[in-house]
């Protein structure tokens, strides 16, 4: 090769360099390969980029028009919107969210507070309203639902209306309900019996746990969880302490309408209304009664059971138009009302 040949390709090289040729050539490097062009052995950015949204579960392989997976992968990410229906009136205020779009948006739902005093119909001596007191109002929900009464805006309960035994069937009542005892227990009016608290006899497809000991005695206490016995006959022991039968000639309810509706609990009272419907605990009872109960719902004015037990064969009750609230025995009759 000639010397004048030598210079022409160092002039080339000098040439290339300098006008950004080589660097053209290191960043071929980045570009993806494909045919039958030569392998760099480095990592492509788009497959960089591919690796790092399939890592982060962005995008997906699969898109129409179909463009290959990656970059099917990365136009389905690119594309992609939150859903949602939520608006800013739902959302507490200055909580940020996105709902159907990728617009940002800040709540404005400024919640309900507790009366900060508590004084709704505290104040015996003076005419206090809902209005001049906290003004909380409560609100029926439109999910039309059987029974409901009102919701509590400030934790969200829903409550219901009172149950009433009406011909052996309980329902919802907005003007009146029924007394039912905690435990569903039943007196059976016995000859003679022995029996040891805690024995457990069946009658009628339902079984019957004994309250108290018995000694040849004419009245044996049981809590019935599981259903109601027959008006007469013979209570068959399933386990425990006792005879093994006990001739009764009569049931009654030991202080409320339990067995009038199935021999049920207060708590199974509730669940048996369905939709979600329980008994409330005691402290969700007196919050009712912090946020309003007396001015928003129906017959507020009486002793309600609450699931919170209070140990000993005791239970606790609240009254939601004062806010009193203690314990009694489980074999007493309160009124029941629901919330979900």
């Amino acid at each position: 090769m000639h010397k004048k040949s030598y210079t022409s390709i160092w002039a080339v090289l000098i040439a290339l360099i300098l006008t950004g040729g080589l660097v053209l050539a290191i960043n071929r490097a980045q570009a993806e390969q494909s045919g039958g062009s030569p392998e760099s052995g480095a990592t492509s950015r788009l497959k960089t980029l591919y690796d790092s949204l399939v890592a982060s579960g962005y995008g997906s392989d699969s898109n129409t028009p179909d463009w290959g997976t990656d970059w099917n992968r990365i136009q389905t990410a690119a594309t992609w919107t939150p859903s949602g229906n939520a608006t800013a009136g739902d959302v507490a205020s200055g909580k940020t969210f996105y709902g159907g779009n990728r617009t940002q948006v800040t709540g404005t739902y400024s919640k309900p507070q507790p009366c900060p005093d508590q004084a709704f119909h505290d104040n015996y001596g003076g005419s206090v309203t809902t209005t001049t007191n906290c003004n909380l109002t409560w609100t029926v929900p439109g999910d039309g639902i059987t029974g409901t009464d009102h919701q509590d805006p400030v934790n969200g309960l829903i409550w219901s209306y009172l149950i009433l035994d009406s011909s052996h069937t309980a329902v919802f009542s907005a003007s009146s309900g029924s007394t039912f005892n905690w435990n569903g227990q039943f007196n059976f009016t016995v000859s003679s019996a022995n029996a040891t608290a805690g024995a457990v006899y069946s009658n009628n497809g339902a079984n019957f746990t004994v309250v108290s000991t018995i000694t040849g005695g004419t009245t044996l206490t049981v809590n019935s969880p599981t259903g109601k016995p027959a008006g007469s006959g013979t209570l068959t022991k399933v386990s425990g302490t006792g005879d093994a039968t006990i001739t009764f000639s009569a049931i009654a309810n030991n202080g409320g309408s339990n067995g009038d509706v199935g021999g049920v609990t207060a708590m199974q009272l509730c669940a048996n209304m369905g939709n979600g419907w329980r008994l409330p605990s005691q402290k969700e009872l007196m919050q009712a009664y912090i946020d309003g109960s007396y001015w928003n719902l129906s017959q507020p004015s009486n002793y309600f059971w609450s699931r919170t037990e209070s140990g000993g064969g005791t239970a606790w009750y609240v009254a939601l138009n004062s806010g009193f609230t203690t314990s009694n025995g489980e074999s007493t009759a309160y009124q029941v009302r629901c919330v979900r």
